[in-house]
C-alpha cells in the first residue's frame, strides 16, 4: 500500500471509531459499518456469536449481535438451520484468521450443502464476502461478514477490516451491558491503570513488567483486568475506552 493510500485509509478508520463512539444503539452500529466501507461495496454485515449444538434453527437467531441482511435470506437460513453447514461458520470456528470467500474453494468443492449454502446466499446478494472472528473475554468465538454483489477489497485491507470488526463488536457488547443496567463507572486500580499507561505508549508485556519490576504474567493479569472492566476484547481497545474516559492520558 502506497505511503498516501494508507494515510487515507488509517484518516477512514479512526473517522470510523469516532463515529461508532457516538453509536447508541446496536443498530446503528451497523449502519456506521456499511455506511464507511459502502465505498468498496460493502451492502450487508452481521456479526454473530457461533451457532450452538442442539438448538434449533430460528433460536439461533438470538446469538446475532448486530445485521444489515435482507430479512428474507435471514429467515431462509435460520429455517434450515444452515449454520451447521455453512462454510464461512466453519471456516471461522477453525481458523481466527480472516479470509475472503472466495478462499473457500477447496472447502465446498467437494461438498454439496456448503456449494448450495454459497450459491443461495449469492442470489440474496451475498455474492462476495470478507469474515474474521475474534475471542470475546468469556471465551465466545464471535464472527464478522460482509458482504455484497462486489467486493472491491485488496489482501492489504485485511488488517483495517479486522480492526474495524473489532471495534465494532466491543462497541455493540459495551451497548448491551449499558442496556442491562451494569455499572457504568469504571475504577481501575493503580497498578493496572499504570500497566495500561505503559500499553498506551507501546510498550510490550516485557517491557512494562521490567519498568513495573513485575513478570510478563503478571502484566497479562493487569491487562485481562483492565479489558474485563472496560468491556473491551483486546489492548487497542482498552487503550482507546480509557483515553475516551479520561482514565489515562
Amino acid at each position: 500500500m502506497q505511503p498516501r493510500a494508507f494515510q487515507q485509509t488509517l484518516d477512514q478508520t479512526i473517522k470510523f471509531v469516532h463515529d461508532l463512539d457516538r453509536s447508541r444503539s446496536i443498530s446503528d452500529i451497523a449502519s456506521q459499518v456499511l455506511r464507511h466501507l459502502s465505498q468498496v461495496g460493502a451492502e450487508t454485515v452481521i456479526a454473530t456469536a457461533m451457532p450452538t449444538p442442539g438448538v434449533a434453527g430460528r433460536r439461533q437467531l438470538k446469538n446475532v449481535l448486530f445485521h444489515e441482511i435482507p430479512p428474507e435470506w435471514v429467515s431462509h437460513y435460520a429455517s434450515r438451520g444452515y449454520g451447521f453447514q455453512d462454510p464461512v461458520i466453519r471456516r471461522m470456528k477453525s481458523s481466527s484468521v480472516p479470509f475472503y470467500w472466495s478462499d473457500l474453494k477447496s472447502d465446498i468443492d467437494d461438498d454439496p450443502a456448503a456449494q448450495r449454502i454459497m450459491d443461495e446466499s449469492a442470489e440474496f446478494g451475498l455474492k462476495q464476502g470478507f469474515s474474521a472472528s475474534l475471542v470475546t473475554l468469556d471465551g465466545q468465538t464471535v464472527g464478522f461478514s460482509l458482504a455484497g454483489q462486489r467486493l472491491e477489497i485488496d489482501c492489504e485491507m485485511r488488517g483495517v477490516l479486522t480492526l474495524i470488526a473489532s471495534y465494532a463488536i466491543g462497541r455493540a457488547i459495551a451497548l448491551q451491558q449499558e442496556a442491562s443496567g451494569q455499572p457504568k463507572k469504571i475504577v481501575l486500580s493503580s497498578r493496572e491503570r499504570e500497566a495500561l499507561q505503559w500499553a498506551s505508549d507501546g510498550k510490550n508485556d516485557w517491557e512494562i513488567g521490567e519498568i513495573m519490576s513485575i513478570s510478563e504474567h503478571g502484566v497479562d493479569k493487569h491487562m485481562r483486568s483492565v479489558r474485563a472492566k472496560l468491556g473491551v476484547i483486546n489492548r487497542t481497545q482498552a487503550v482507546a475506552e480509557a483515553l475516551r474516559r479520561g482514565l489515562i492520558t
